[in-house]
């Protein structure tokens, strides 16, 4: 590897800084990481979904896109892995050069690994090393070491990020949908919408799931990339390496300087040599203890050598053995000169009352939770048939009462509104309203329906005057019921003449 070539400043670095690098690379080669990336996934979207039309199955294509990561994710590897050591490559070169990259790994990764948290960090090692698979395992081992739970929250963060986009984009599109066309509650919307959703529904959830992968994907990618290229800086000493390796180069360059002082180095002393007169025969050099020392050895120094030699003669303290032995992994060493701890008694009772507290308060916790969960049923389950507010009791009493309609309901409307009751007037008007076209349509009452309900049934009439007439008088109730905005006396008059509230009207 020729690390000389880097445009990385490789240092140990922690893992958060090693994600702010594999961003920040992201971002240097996004032009090129993304061209490649939408020139490949874009045609297999196309395949997948037309794939999942052709066999009536439409979510097909979204589980195939979404089962196909691992596949796509050699894409952005091959930019970045080029990019850091020489100019990123174009789509072109990126779609060619996958032919040098091994399958096995990929069909693994699409297999019996799709599930894995560490996919980001197990990429480029398969991938750029190459090694044969006992020797990639020995490796993994080592690689993942101290970095996994990191590896494993940069997977879990991307999806949830990926999420995030997906939503975002159906509750933008949820806020923009009117009140009366949206589902009464959750249960409701993925009992019918959801399973009731068309082809075209589900072809545009897969065309938001597609950019959101497209968005998250290649930054999950970078990320491991520099999380890989961190761990191996700490292992391999790859910061010290290359500053060696430019120290030869500067050393290199002087090489021609160094060449003369060396030649002139060894040229003066021969010249000294020479200059001096014929020296003395060297003395001989010391081989034993007795001649370094300039003493003979004695009784007791041969007693020592003697017993030394009879013990290394024992086979319990010659040779190697090798045992075997299971301690526990996380067991703490014992601290040397560890201080008694004053008061244990009292240390006891102390941590007796905490962990008693700490189990209150879990217990606290949980009932909070369930007493959460239980008055929040209601959002998520249909609503129930009883009223549960005084202003629905007063909008739906104003509809379904004892009392009969009075014959001439334009006149007790008027009468009401002249009294300056106008909210009853409106609820008049109204209940009105809503039992004259139930009376068309032939339609039983319902003490559960709603404006919204009523708006819808109002589209069933197949007078589009009779029709437009009772949206009027339900748009105008609700806009009196809900936000205090009552018509004036035109208006009102208005909406009094004519059906259905005209004396003697028929159905």
């Amino acid at each position: 590897m020729e690390l000389e070539r880097i445009s990385v400043v490789l240092r140990p670095r922690a893992p958060r800084e090693a994600l702010d690098l594999g961003a920040a690379m992201l971002r240097a080669n996004a032009v090129a990481v993304w061209s490649a990336w939408f020139a490949f996934t874009l045609p297999v979207f196309v395949l997948c979904n037309a794939l999942g039309v052709l066999l009536g199955l439409p979510w097909l294509g979204l589980v195939l896109m979404w089962w196909l990561k691992p596949l796509f994710d050699r894409l952005p590897l091959y930019v970045l892995s080029r990019a850091v050591f020489d100019r990123p490559p174009s789509w072109c070169e990126t779609l060619r050069g996958q032919r040098q990259w091994s399958w096995r790994s990929t069909l693994a990764a699409l297999s019996w690994l799709r599930i894995d948290s560490n996919r980001a960090l197990r990429l480029p090692m398969e991938l750029l090393e190459g090694a044969p698979r006992k020797l990639r395992s020995a490796r993994w081992k080592v690689l993942r070491r101290r970095i996994v739970a990191d590896t494993s929250l940069l997977t879990y963060g991307c999806l949830q990020f990926e999420l995030v986009l997906f939503l975002s984009a159906w509750l933008l599109g949820a806020m923009l949908i009117p009140h009366e066309w949206r589902a009464d509650s959750f249960g409701d919307f993925f009992r019918h919408d959801v399973r009731d959703a068309s082809t075209t529904w589900m072809l545009l959830a897969a065309a938001v799931a597609y950019l959101a992968m497209s968005a998250i994907e290649p930054l999950y990618v970078a990320c491991g990339f520099a999380l890989y290229l961190n761990r191996r800086t700490q292992l391999e000493a790859w910061d010290i390496d290359l500053a060696f390796r430019r120290m030869r180069t500067r050393l290199q360059a002087l090489g021609k300087v160094l060449g003369v002082l060396l030649v002139c180095a060894c040229v003066w002393p021969l010249s000294s040599h020479a200059a001096t007169p014929a020296q003395a025969s060297p003395k001989p050099v010391a081989t034993s203890l007795q001649q370094v020392f300039q003493q003979p050895a004695d009784s007791g120094d041969q007693r020592f050598a003697t017993a030394a030699t009879e013990t290394y003669r024992d086979p319990r303290f010659g040779g190697e053995h090798t045992t075997h032995e299971w301690v526990f992994k996380y067991t703490p060493k014992p601290t040397p000169n560890a201080q008694p701890i004053p008061f244990p008694a009292f240390g006891n009772a102390l941590a007796i009352i905490f962990k008693a507290l700490m189990w209150l308060l879990l217990i606290v916790a949980i009932a909070a939770l369930l007493r959460f969960a239980w008055r929040w049923r209601g959002r998520l389950m249909p609503m129930p048939a009883e009223p549960t507010s005084a202003l629905s009791q007063s909008m739906r009493a104003s509809v379904v009462v004892d009392a009969p309609l009075p014959a001439d309901l334009a006149g007790a409307a008027r009468a009401l509104w002249q009294a300056q009751h106008q909210r009853e007037a409106l609820a008049l008007l109204y209940r009105g309203c809503v039992e004259q076209t139930a009376r068309l349509l032939k339609l039983p009452p319902s003490v559960d329906a709603t404006e919204a309900d009523w708006l819808r049934q109002a589209a069933a009439i197949d007078d589009p005057a009779r029709a437009q007439r009772v949206i009027a008088i339900v748009r105008t109730w609700q806009f009196a019921a809900y936000a205090g905005r009552y018509p004036d006396d035109a208006g009102i008059e208005q909406l009094l003449s004519g059906w259905p509230v005209e004396a003697g009207a028929s159905a």
